[in-house]
């Protein structure tokens, strides 16, 4: 994936910026809040039409978003309160630039627009659910093509080139597409897994409710 093609090449200038931080005794946390900040900003700059200095502001906040994980990492950070307040918030900022965009279109009377921009919100919102439940059932859950990383590439590219309906299109694609592979990767892992406990019981044994199959 994208996401791991970009851990491993962009750690040479991500480890620097992170150090400066970590002199600065600057948390992730509040690199993290930094980030969901700027993307308000971004959601702002949408509004109010200028769309592609939200593209610049949008790539700043995705920096401080990939520079919070290398800071934590130089840390030794294993607070899992981080990793639950990175992922809402990166949820948060998604959502106010997508409604952002939902409501340009609403105010230039495009509700065919409007709704592609809820089914890209709600694509996203999917991907991520998809890969927490499965995560809760036991089963590790990271294959798709519209990861957060490949979504935010597609939403740069559109609001640096002013092509919001495009953009949104190609991640409620990609999106869609993910929430299927995840969806079918759970399936396969759990019924294995059923499977095999199967094989340990005895054949007279009954699954005592439906919702635990």
């Amino acid at each position: 994936m994208i996401t791991e093609w970009g851990r491993r090449h962009l750690k040479v200038v991500l480890e620097p910026i992170a150090s400066i931080f970590r002199a600065l005794h600057i948390t992730p946390n509040v690199i993290t809040l930094t980030g969901f900040l700027l993307n308000l900003i971004v959601a702002y700059l949408i509004i109010i039409g200028q769309v592609r200095w939200a593209g610049v502001v949008f790539l700043i906040a995705a920096g401080a978003d990939a520079i919070d994980g290398t800071l934590a990492r130089q840390l030794g950070v294993r607070n899992k309160f981080g990793a639950f307040w990175d992922s809402t918030l990166d949820r948060l900022s998604e959502s106010f630039v997508l409604m952002a965009i939902g409501y340009v279109f609403a105010m230039n009377q495009q509700p065919g627009y409007v709704a592609v921009a809820f089914l890209a919100l709600i694509a996203s919102f999917l991907v991520s659910y998809t890969r927490a439940r499965g995560e809760g059932l036991g089963v590790d859950v990271k294959v798709g093509i519209g990861t957060r990383v490949e979504r935010f590439i597609v939403m740069a590219l559109a609001l640096l080139l002013n092509q919001l309906l495009i953009g949104l299109v190609v991640i409620v694609i990609l999106a869609g597409i993910t929430v299927l592979q995840r969806m079918w990767a759970v399936r396969q892992a759990t019924y294995a897994m059923a499977a095999a406990e199967t094989d340990h019981h005895d054949p007279g044994t009954q699954v005592e409710d439906a919702d635990e199959r």
